[in-house]
């Protein structure tokens, strides 16, 4: 049987609070596409309003995953990840920032609105402002209602995984690194697959050489995340050499794909997705850096007693947790401890 872990009112908390953010937030990117929607199909056009369906499923995505991130890191009482989540919700209230001036500037400009064909009614004028302006009002308060949340709760994850590894700080770095890493690997995952959809819909024509190549990296680097994990927690060096070498192909990659977006920035699918991609391009660049300097101090502190620790903590939550064997007495019909002879 596995641990039962109660959670505390801080805990339900947040997650109450993360989850009604998302349900807000998604409602307000679904007006904002239903408006939009009324007055042009933006799967048949080129230019400029090609992004906005991608730049709206992007920001969705991003809700859940931020839902995902906040249960893993109550599930596991990891206070690193509990205060990225916070981060995070810092930058989706940046990105929100930024696509109310990107979208204001393609509906409402006059030189480049999507909507230059058509008459769109004062209502729903209001209506796309009202929602695209709200949408970074409510993640700034939320994101102050989560850094409580995160002091509160970084308090009571400390105690509970002192009380889990110990008094050793040798053994507690090893164990930060560990959930470092794979809070690492996570965001990973997110900004190369938030970068990798932009650049398959903006930028890249079917014919082109990439277009396949990016369709198949997407799914591959779920893969590589799972075997990354694998191999950290069995302690397995060859596996964490073959993903520092992935991480270091994926830092070239992105280093050539910021120089190449801001060479051929005048150019048609760079010229509208410039701002977007860049800023993908560089968070997929930070954490991958990140994540190789991380990997290499995991890759250090292998054989050193760590994965031994948190087995040996595994098999005795389990061996607590596990229900007494009772046994009935023939003579006394009355239940008793059972004796080695039973």
């Amino acid at each position: 049987m596995g641990e039962q872990r109660q959670l505390s009112r801080t805990s339900k908390v947040v997650l109450i609070l993360t989850i009604i953010e998302c349900l807000v937030i998604i409602s307000l990117e679904a007006t904002v596409a239903g408006v939009l929607w009324k007055y042009y199909d933006p799967l048949s056009v080129e230019g400029p309003s090609r992004g906005v369906p991608v730049y709206l499923v992007i920001f969705v995505v991003a809700q859940l995953f931020q839902i995902y991130m906040c249960v893993d890191a109550i599930h596991n009482q990891n206070t690193i990840q509990i205060l990225v989540f916070v981060f995070f919700n810092l930058l989706i209230c940046s990105y929100s920032i930024f696509q109310y001036f990107q979208m204001d500037d393609l509906i409402f400009d006059d030189e480049q609105q999507i909507l230059a064909h058509v008459e769109i009614s004062d209502r729903d004028k209001r209506t796309l402002q009202g929602a695209l302006i709200s949408i970074p009002v409510i993640t700034g308060l939320f994101t102050i209602a989560f850094a409580w949340g995160a002091k509160v709760l970084y308090s009571e994850f400390g105690w509970k995984i002192y009380k889990k590894i110990g008094a050793d700080p040798a053994m507690r770095d090893m164990y930060r690194a560990y959930q470092i890493f794979l809070l690492l690997i996570k965001l990973d995952f997110f900004f190369m697959f938030s970068f990798g959809l932009q650049f398959l819909v903006l930028v890249i024509k079917k014919t082109d050489p990439e277009f396949a190549l990016t369709i198949a990296a997407l799914p591959t680097m779920l893969g590589v995340v799972v075997l990354a994990v694998w191999g950290l927690r069995r302690e397995s060096k060859p596996i964490m050499i073959l993903f520092s070498i992935g991480v270091l192909a994926a830092i070239a990659y992105f280093i050539f794909k910021l120089v190449r977006i801001h060479t051929r920035q005048d150019q048609e699918g760079y010229r509208d997705s410039k701002y977007y991609l860049s800023f993908f391009a560089a968070l997929s660049l930070g954490t991958a850096c990140l994540t190789l300097i991380c990997a290499a101090t995991c890759y250090n502190n292998f054989g050193k007693g760590l994965r031994q620790h948190l087995m040996s903590n595994r098999v005795r939550r389990q061996v607590d947790h596990t229900e007494p064997v009772v046994v009935i007495d023939e003579e006394t019909n009355h239940p008793r401890k059972p004796m080695v002879d039973d």
